[in-house]
């Protein structure tokens, strides 16, 4: 049978459709049965794309004789997936061709053609990234708001600049409550040097996130090390420096009106937003801020002292601490001993926070240690069943990855000895396809190595199966250290709970 694969990543003017990449291909049909393939909406720049995932089952179940496409980018816009794509259409025997380009793949000439086009495929797509890079940097260094949902407080305002359509920041006039829980949030923590105190306080007056969400301490962080709220002085352009931050403008213009943005690689989004400005840009923006640099300072200062604190899972009520979760606000839930009967109660970390309420079914910690375990048994026991078959498929996957890592190596040197006699644009594309392979080569030994430390970090076998029959007389630890392998969370509601393995 043969196959029509069609993809159109965006809808365009200019782009020819899936329609009528579909009959632009049946024209080379002969007699032949086929299967129509298509993607929209999904880039050429990865495979993750149902159809096409669809279409390699059928090539590997030898279902598929020869894959027909309008043109050979809308396979794969990257040459180091469209070489893995290719080298299976090799493997299975499955013949490749493309209407716009017109060449045939069962000869050397051909397959030279194909791998020069899919480069110049990936060079364009290259320099549409680099093209959209620069533009976004240059709107940043202009001040204006780059993408996605403005700071608590805020809300986009439409300018145009330069002629091109854009944003910038002002106050939300339409939510003033939210700007005067911002300078709230500022005030209070310098009175009580405290996140989970100043989370607790604003959720008391009722003020809720963008998405009308609960205040926590960790949301409230982000808020106060947030510049874009800040009336930047040379101060404050002093202490992002000193924080790695690269300053697009000169001290001169931080003047002790505009707030900054922050944009660049953005490599800790969560944990550590704001507080590692390596790599990153400030550029002051158009609007105003709302917070003096002096009381912002006094807060950046006082937040510098603290460190972060995780859960250790060190608890010793417990043998399910760091895994029990609130239903209703999906926040930790802790131990708590009754002061009379001694039994352990739950405390739920959204009630502690003044938010949650929804649980009004008493529940103690004995009566959910008695479910879990319940439950855990009988999955470990499942566990063992499926182990061997598990064994096999981990066998059978690391296999591939040492074959396709010695392939790897052989194509590199093979490459590298014909580098002395390429001309210069030879040795440019040979050059960029050993660099290619190189971090492939790295994946792979990467994967290779992570896989040998999930073996050796892995937990006793013996110790799982001695649980299924001596559970009773294991010590605290041995019953932390099970649950722990086993479990992702015990999520508790009113009166049941949910357990959800790894």
């Amino acid at each position: 049978m043969v196959a029509i694969y069609c993809r159109q990543s965006v809808d365009k003017k200019d782009s020819i459709s899936i329609e009528q990449q579909e009959e632009t291909c049946k024209r080379l049909l002969l007699d032949d049965d086929y299967k129509i393939y298509s993607d929209k909406g999904y880039t050429g720049a990865n495979t993750n794309r149902p159809q096409f995932e669809k279409l390699m089952y059928d090539i590997q179940s030898k279902r598929i004789t020869k894959v027909i496409c309008y043109k050979v980018d809308r396979i794969s816009r990257s040459l180091q997936d469209f070489v893995g794509i290719y080298s299976e259409f090799e493997k299975y025997g499955v013949e490749f061709l493309s209407c716009n380009e017109q060449f045939d793949t069962s000869t050397a000439m051909g397959k030279a053609t194909l791998q020069i086009i899919m480069v110049f495929a990936e060079l364009e797509r290259n320099m549409i990234q680099k093209r959209v890079r620069d533009n976004f940097y240059e709107r940043a260094k202009k001040g204006l708001f780059l993408a996605g949902v403005a700071p608590y407080g805020y809300r986009k305002k439409k300018i145009t600049v330069d002629g091109i359509h854009t944003h910038m920041l002002e106050t939300d006039n339409d939510h003033p409550e939210r700007m005067e829980a911002v300078k709230f949030m500022y005030a209070e923590y310098l009175l009580h040097k405290s996140l989970g105190t100043v989370a607790k306080k604003v959720n008391e007056k009722g003020c809720t996130s963008n998405r009308g969400n609960h205040f926590t301490a960790v949301s409230v962080g982000r808020i106060l090390r947030n510049p874009v709220y800040v009336r930047a002085n040379a101060d404050v352009y002093r202490y992002l420096k000193s924080k790695g931050a690269v300053i697009n403008e000169p001290i001169e213009n931080y003047i002790g009106v505009y707030g900054c943005t922050v944009y660049g690689t953005r490599k800790h989004k969560t944990t550590k937003k704001f507080m590692d400005l390596n790599g990153e840009y400030v550029q002051l923006n158009r609007h105003e801020g709302v917070i003096h640099a002096k009381d912002w300072l006094a807060v950046q200062y006082e937040l510098d002292k603290n460190k972060p604190i995780t859960n250790s899972g060190k608890g010793k009520n417990t043998w399910l601490t760091g895994l029990t979760k609130c239903g209703f606000c999906g926040k930790h839930i802790s131990v708590v001993n009754g002061q009379r009967n001694g039994k352990r109660y739950l405390n739920c970390g959204g009630r502690k926070a003044n938010f949650c309420f929804d649980r009004t079914v008493t529940m103690t910690f004995d009566e959910i240690e008695e479910a879990v375990k319940s439950s855990l048994l009988t999955h470990i026991k499942y566990f063992h069943f499926t182990r061997s078959e598990r064994e096999h498929t981990a066998s059978v996957k690391e296999n591939k990855l040492k074959i396709r890592l010695v392939r790897v190596e052989e194509e590199i040197r093979s490459l590298l000895s014909k580098l002395a006699n390429a001309n210069d644009t030879l040795f440019q594309y040979i050059n960029e396809r050993i660099e290619q392979l190189d971090t492939e080569k790295k994946q792979i030994e990467n994967e290779l190595i992570q896989n040998k430390a999930k073996e050796v970090s892995a937990i006793d076998p013996e110790l799982i199966t001695r649980a299924l029959t001596e559970w009773e007389h294991f010590d605290f630890e041995e019953k932390k250290l099970i649950a722990s392998a086993f479990i992702e969370k015990v999520v508790i509601y009113n009166g049941d709970i949910e357990i959800i393995y790894k």
